[in-house]
């Protein structure tokens, strides 16, 4: 395993009771997704540590990516090879449902419409059934994309707000589909009285986001370690909120195993420009410069997102107590280091100490 992603997860253990997944059976959709992975580590060292003999099903599209397989000496961890949007029939017994799987890249999402929608409510009603017959925990990983363009006056946004999300903007298909995906769960939260947890999840960052992955962070770690200068595909004028995937794993589990309620924002607090992210990873990477462009993107997904976008998560600290997040610019080199690791990339460019 990446050291730095089982320091991440050793630290997650000691904070987090997982009693409650001993001897316990779990799917989880979209392992090897950003989320998902990191999921699957913390239940691998839980078993290696504590023997908790949790078995995980791990459903993926093209089968488990290299990382899930340095794993696999744990004979819990089971890989399902799968294509949701098709019949999905699962027979074992049941305890917790994890329902990550979706593009979570808008560029692959907005070039497959339909296969994001079918994921996020054909997929979500097939596994809510599941869930049902094992009356197993369910949990559906939605996404701030729910609020849509939200006025400044609401920003950090709490769960209440019911949003502003346009029927037929090129995002819609991601959007509208999790708020549907949403009711689903209602429904069967609300009418069948089956556990049920709806996840609203700010942009994560920090290992596992590779310089193959065109998000806005990978894409940027890229071009500073390759072409040693960030060309950005616009003026990089919006405003995300940006989670660290260890905290962002956290707050996952401890939703799931103890949480009162149904609907959590979860998220970090560094409200980011994507200029400044540009500029933060530039001055990791040798100070290299970063060029902003005042041109409209030829690319459909970037440049459609709401301009300002922050999640409030008050309900979660209250519920759980505050967070202890990971500071932003230390996040940023766990990730760059990440990639000089997992990459091999040491001969043209060292680790950030």
């Amino acid at each position: 395993m990446n050291e730095i992603i089982r320091e991440d997860c050793e630290k997650n253990l000691k904070k987090i009771n997982l009693k409650k997944i001993k001897d316990s059976t779990i799917l989880l959709t979209g392992s090897n997704g950003l989320l998902g992975r990191y999921i699957v580590h913390t239940v691998y060292l839980a078993n290696k540590k504590y023997n908790s003999n949790c078995k995980i099903y791990c459903v993926s599209l093209h089968g488990p990516s290299y990382e899930i397989k340095k794993l696999l000496d744990d004979k819990n961890i089971i890989q399902i090879k799968a294509d949701l949007t098709k019949p999905f029939n699962f027979k074992e017994n049941l305890d917790y449902v994890f329902h990550a799987a979706c593009y979570a890249q808008p560029k692959l999402w907005l070039n497959d419409k339909i296969k994001t929608i079918y994921l996020n409510v054909n997929t979500t009603k097939l596994l809510l059934d599941i869930a049902y017959k094992n009356n197993a925990k369910f949990m559906f990983f939605s996404s701030q994309d729910v609020y849509g363009d939200i006025p400044k006056e609401f920003v950090p946004v709490k769960e209440n707000y019911n949003g502003n999300l346009s029927t037929i903007a090129p995002r819609s298909a991601y959007g509208e589909s999790k708020r549907l995906g949403e009711t689903i769960c209602s429904i069967y939260r609300n009418d069948l009285k089956l556990k049920t947890y709806i996840i609203r999840i700010s942009h994560t960052y920090g290992p596992g986001v590779s310089i193959h992955d065109e998000r806005v962070l990978g894409n940027f770690i890229n071009k500073a370690i390759f072409n040693k200068k960030i060309n950005m595909l616009d003026e990089g004028k919006s405003v995300k909120m940006f989670g660290y995937i260890a905290d962002i794993i956290y707050m996952i589990l401890r939703v799931m195993l103890d949480g009162k309620d149904f609907i959590y924002n979860i998220g970090g607090k560094n409200k980011i420009s994507i200029k400044e992210l540009a500029e933060i990873v530039a001055k990791y990477c040798d100070n290299i410069p970063v060029i902003p462009s005042k041109k409209k993107s030829k690319f459909e997904h970037i440049g459609t997102d709401p301009d300002y976008v922050g999640l409030n998560i008050s309900k979660f600290e209250k519920e759980f107590g505050k967070v202890d997040f990971m500071d932003f610019h230390e996040g940023i080199k766990r990730t760059i280091n990440w990639n000089i690791k997992e990459f091999n990339l040491g001969d043209i460019f060292n680790e950030i100490p």
